[in-house]
């Protein structure tokens, strides 16, 4: 997932779209491997859709391996308050040590 939100982001910076200091922040976080806020996810998939309805050309993004969607759906139950700091990272520990 956080490459591919790296790539999104990076793609937003290049095209104009969005508040590049808070895009830059956002990837800040990704980057230090640290789960966005939902506010911040939310912020990122408007500017996508947006950018999509204005029928802009969009790269292709290809699907997400199975761990790296895991570990998304846990960013965003960390974010949404369902669990806590500490759940987020055994579970996250737990899919990164399958590889």
């Amino acid at each position: 997932m956080s490459e591919d939100m790296l790539k999104t982001i990076k793609g937003l910076l290049a095209s104009g779209r969005g508040n590049p200091k808070r895009l830059r922040e956002i990837m800040e976080i990704i980057k230090n491997d640290e789960p966005i806020v939902m506010s911040d996810y939310r912020y990122i998939q408007d500017l996508v859709e947006s950018h999509n309805s204005t029928e802009i050309e969009q790269p292709q993004v290809t699907a997400q391996p199975k761990k790296d969607t895991s570990v998304e759906l846990l960013r965003i139950r960390l974010a949404e308050g369902q669990i806590s700091i500490e759940e987020f990272r055994v579970l996250k520990q737990a899919l990164t040590e399958e590889e």
